[in-house]
């Protein structure tokens, strides 16, 4: 199943599906979305507005992502929690080098558990369409007959897990590192206009992925040093996130900051494709927690990361409201 993964692919073939792809992911589609995934935030807050305390990870950037991403596949909200324990499972494999036989079995059976169901919703579009991602893949297939129906089971299990830990830790990391900076907290709830560029800050600034993988295809020098065939490569992208050499002030939280050629979606052709969806989850998920409740504050000032060397995240965020 990884092996038909996008993500894993050199061109032509990344080149073909990320063409082919592209046109469910594009601005213009994620900007189409932002009043549907402003009404699932605002069902999400409204049980929070009768609470003292919450924790953000378990109420709201746990549940968006995945709930978003459903909706776009035609998930029925049912198995919304089994999409989310699927993807965590994946997570806890893919972002960990030192994973166990354990770890390793029960992403194996999310696999599993995921390509069964996209199997049933494939033939299910089939004879009937709908205005869903997966009726959208289908139309590309038929026009093109490109995308075989291993490798659209495969980027549809892949669309969920990439959204779902990243995105999850884009509003987590956001607003923890909004409650660390007062100041800049109130300058976005009283400048919402400002909200692009402070996610695109918070992302720089707390990086949700740390760094991603790269294998030498023949001899190279990269700097100086010498490489070959074969060997793993790693590019920290938390550290370029805060490199002197390409961002003032790189360890101060700048709202405002306009020159952000962060790394948090990575670069070239493998870009995040759903790098608009994450960011209108963001920007939405984190403007109106600051604006709703402008008396949030950290519940301890002592908060435990996940032991996960790919993905950061907290294993919970707790707030008093």
């Amino acid at each position: 199943m990884l092996g038909l993964w996008m993500l894993f692919f050199d061109a032509p073939e990344h080149t073909r599906l990320r063409k082919l792809m592209n046109k469910g992911f594009s601005p213009a589609v994620a900007e189409a979305l932002r009043p549907q995934v402003e009404a699932i935030v605002e069902r999400m807050l409204e049980p929070l507005r009768q609470k003292s305390e919450a924790d953000v990870l378990q109420e709201i950037a746990y549940p968006l992502p995945v709930r978003v991403i459903a909706e776009m596949l035609g998930v029925p909200e049912t198995l919304h929690e089994h999409f989310i324990q699927w993807s965590d499972a994946l997570a806890i494999m893919m972002g960990n080098p030192r994973r166990t036989l354990e770890q390793t079995r029960l992403a194996q059976e999310a696999v599993l558990a995921l390509t069964a169901f996209f199997r049933a919703a494939v033939a299910e579009r089939r004879r009937q369409k709908g205005s869903d991602l997966i009726s959208l893949l289908l139309d590309i297939e038929e026009d093109g007959d490109v995308l075989t129906e291993e490798e659209l089971y495969a980027q549809c299990v892949m669309l969920l897990f990439g959204g779902h830990e990243t995105t999850r830790n884009l509003i987590g990391n956001g607003i923890y590192t909004l409650l660390r900076h007062p100041v800049e907290m109130a300058e976005l709830r009283e400048s919402p206009e400002i909200i692009r560029t402070a996610v695109e800050e918070l992302l720089r600034y707390e990086s949700p992925v740390q760094y991603t993988g790269r294998t030498a295809k023949e001899d190279m020098e990269v700097c100086g040093v010498a490489l070959h065939q074969g060997q793993q490569i790693l590019f920290m992208l938390g550290a370029a996130n805060r490199d002197p050499q390409q961002f003032k002030e790189p360890d101060q939280l700048n709202l405002k900051r306009l020159n952000n050629p962060h790394l948090a979606f990575g670069a070239g052709a493998h870009f995040c494709i759903g790098n608009q969806l994450a960011r209108l989850e963001g920007q939405t998920a984190i403007l109106k927690m600051v604006q709703q409740f402008p008396r949030m504050r950290l519940a301890s000032p002592r908060l435990e990361w996940a032991a996960n060397f790919g993905f950061r995240g907290l294993k919970t965020l707790p707030v008093v409201l």
